[in-house]
């Protein structure tokens, strides 16, 4: 069965390809405390396999953009599967955190096709109008996903061991793998044989000269770096401190569903009557919100799940306006080099997240009387950063990129 840009086949295959790398960190994410058990590591050893993972991921998104605008999605994307799925069984079979952390950063790497690609399948047969709704409801989806996971990889931990979260994850690789080789045809348009991969790379320049699409890029970077320092250092305080066990974290990971949703829902009504950067602004202070109301909790000696987990879903809430915006508005300002944009896209999401996840492992590490201060000490300049970064959509664009 071939599958048809613009079709619900083909959305459910952007969705599939968007998802199966932020759900690669959320499945892991409880069981990070028995992976440190069972390798005997350090809490600060098992949170670099989150680190490296997302390092990788980074790296990749430079390459599989510019590479897919001159030789096509499809090999690229088979490629770049094919790559993940080998390095994610790969991860089931290490026997010390060192070769874990180095399996993470190769299957980073390979998880960072699917996002990047994911994106630029989605401009490659949508216009730039339709871009920002379309991509709220596919990033809905692809938030749900990994959301939802952290209960499966909860279950999966308890009932067969931390490894079992990577064969789930290998074999769903796998089927989106034949999925492609089978049912997907070329999707670039504008491929030709005769332009040079330079002259692709050459066009970031002129992206990173353009205010709006740093605007976009940044404020989408800054709210992935909140994200997944939340993603790294609630488990701990949810397991560790407050005596949850993964399954019982993982349902309550389930909670931030309804924020995102929520989120993605506000978006897809105010889309087209508020500008982007006024939506943006709004996301970033829900996000300075959220994280002063978890430092007043904090400093008031409360120390519940609720008081972690009420603010994180406000923080999903402004998440779930950023991602379809920023996205769709960076990828949908250069329609002829969509890949590129792409990459850029997701080394902003996964080098940001990254940092963020570094950030609070180090302050983490030092100890405090109160709790969840590391977390807010270290996300909330992401937060403020974030509304700033909204501030570059004012600016024009030095070209004009669009299509009607």
């Amino acid at each position: 069965m071939r599958i048809v840009p613009r079709s619900a086949a083909y959305a459910a295959l952007l969705v599939a390809l968007g998802s199966f790398g932020p759900l690669t960190m959320s499945i892991y994410s409880p069981v990070m405390p028995a992976v440190g058990h069972d390798l005997q590591a350090s809490p600060e050893s098992v949170k670099l396999t989150l680190t490296t993972f997302m390092l990788g991921f980074a790296v990749g998104q430079l390459f599989y953009g510019p590479l897919s605008d001159r030789y096509g999605r499809r090999p690229v994307l088979m490629g770049g599967l094919l790559f993940f799925t080998v390095t994610t069984f790969g991860c089931s079979l290490a026997p010390t955190i060192g070769g874990l952390i180095g399996l993470r950063l190769l299957q980073g790497l390979g998880a960072a096709s699917g996002t990047v690609l994911g994106r630029a399948l989605t401009r490659d047969a949508y216009t730039f109008q339709e871009m920002p709704l379309i991509m709220s409801w596919i990033a809905l989806g692809m938030n749900i996903a990994p959301t939802i996971s952290p209960s499966l990889g909860g279950f999966l931990g308890e009932a067969f061991g931390w490894y079992a979260t990577f064969w789930v994850v290998g074999g769903f690789s796998a089927i989106l793998l034949v999925v492609v080789a089978v049912g997907l045809g070329e999707t670039n348009k504008f491929r030709s044989d005769s332009i040079a991969l330079g002259r692709l790379l050459g066009g970031s320049g002129t992206m990173l000269r353009d205010p709006r699409f740093l605007g976009y890029v940044l404020t989408l970077g800054f709210a992935f770096a909140i994200n997944f320092g939340m993603l790294a250092g609630a488990p701990f305080i949810l397991q560790d401190r407050l005596g949850f066990s993964p399954r019982e974290f993982g349902l309550i990971v389930l909670l931030n569903v309804a924020g995102y949703a929520s989120g993605n829902f506000a978006n897809n009504r105010l889309v087209g009557r508020v500008s982007s950067e006024r939506l943006l602004a709004w996301a970033g202070w829900f996000h300075i919100a959220a994280l002063a109301v978890m430092a007043i909790l904090s400093l008031s000696g409360i120390l519940e799940w609720w008081a972690i987990t009420g603010p994180y879903m406000v923080l999903s809430f402004g998440s779930g306006m950023i991602s379809p915006n920023s996205s769709a508005g960076a990828v949908g300002l250069y329609p002829k080099l969509a890949g590129t944009a792409s990459s850029w896209v997701g080394l902003a999401q996964m080098g940001m997240g990254a940092l963020g996840t570094i950030v609070v492992a180090l302050l983490t590490s030092l100890g405090s009387r109160y709790v969840a201060m590391p977390l807010v000490i270290g996300l909330m300049p992401f937060a403020v950063a974030t509304v700033l970064s909204a501030r570059l959509l004012r600016r024009r664009s030095p070209v004009a990129n669009v299509d009607p």
